[in-house]
């Protein structure tokens, strides 16, 4: 049987949101999707959960028992599960994984997220899944840019998250492709959180004019983002990896609402779907893997 309960956030403006959510019961550790935005369930009193924005990270328990942590990513619709397989690049060759065990955990700041465990698979499949990028990527493996190592180490030690879109090999961004998707957006596309990344408060900013605020955003993120991956990558690093062509962005939870960051600039364009429609791949499971 559902209760109705009492979900409490604050958003990026730092004003509390409460609003009611029906569920089975929910316990902290648990995520859920109010108004257009995923939730970590921190604490709960009754029926009042307390939450803050959700993020996750993939664990990989080898066999030995050494484990091996990844980054932290923001919970997007395609954030992993219990069951979910991926493979990983070692000694040259992909190895299967599986995700057993979710955890509700804190990080060394005290910040709370999901711990996704993965254990190898030794079973016999037909073939093997597509590989988690920020796994994929051993320090001993010589064909691997010393670059991505490095960026995703710094994300990792530094408890930042991190954003990543790629090109398939020989693929070039279709910029008008992008420009003309955003110029097409409608508000009811525009859910609360991207809102207030890009500028909006929806509770003193009038209806009428949130949409030109979001789009005025977007079109600067673009520039922004085009101007950076086409010259010295100030902002936005990028890398050869298998034939493709990867970016990456890393910042905080703030940066994601920061005009001038360019982790704000990626992850508004990915929210919006803007560097979708400019060929653009967000990365959880690459394909870049050979077959």
């Amino acid at each position: 049987m559902a209760v109705r309960y009492e979900v409490v956030g604050t958003n990026r403006l730092g004003k509390q949101l409460v609003h009611e959510y029906a569920s089975e019961e929910l316990a902290p550790g648990d995520v859920v999707y109010v108004d257009g935005r995923f939730w970590l369930v921190v604490e709960l009193d009754g029926t009042r959960a307390t939450t803050v924005p959700a993020g996750y990270r993939i664990t990989l328990r080898h066999p030995d028992g050494r484990e091996e942590h990844g980054i932290f990513r923001r919970w997007r619709a395609d954030a992993p599960h219990i069951g979910h397989m991926f493979s990983t690049v070692e000694d040259g060759a992909p190895i299967a994984w599986e995700i057993l065990e979710r955890t509700f955990a804190r990080d060394d700041a005290g910040e709370p997220f999901v711990d996704f465990v993965a254990q190898r698979d030794f079973g016999e499949i037909e073939s093997l899944p597509n590989h988690e990028l920020e796994h994929a990527l051993d320090a001993s493996d010589s064909d691997v840019p010393a670059g991505v190592l490095a960026t995703l180490e710094r994300a990792q030690e530094g408890g930042f998250r991190a954003e990543l879109v790629a090109l398939d090999a020989g693929e070039e961004p279709d910029w008008e492709g992008a420009a003309r998707f955003l110029d097409s957006l409608v508000l009811d596309e525009i859910g609360d959180e991207l809102l207030e990344q890009c500028g909006v408060d929806p509770n003193s900013d009038p209806r009428d004019a949130w949409l030109a605020t979001v789009q005025e955003r977007l079109r600067a993120d673009l520039a922004a983002f085009r101007g950076d991956i086409e010259s010295n990558h100030d902002e936005i690093e990028e890398w050869d990896f298998l034939d493709g062509r990867v970016f990456v962005s890393v910042g905080s939870l703030d940066d994601e609402s920061d005009p001038n960051s360019g982790h704000g600039w990626m992850c508004r364009l990915v929210d919006s779907d803007v560097l979708g429609a400019g060929g653009f791949e967000r990365i959880r499971k690459s394909s870049f893997l050979p077959s």
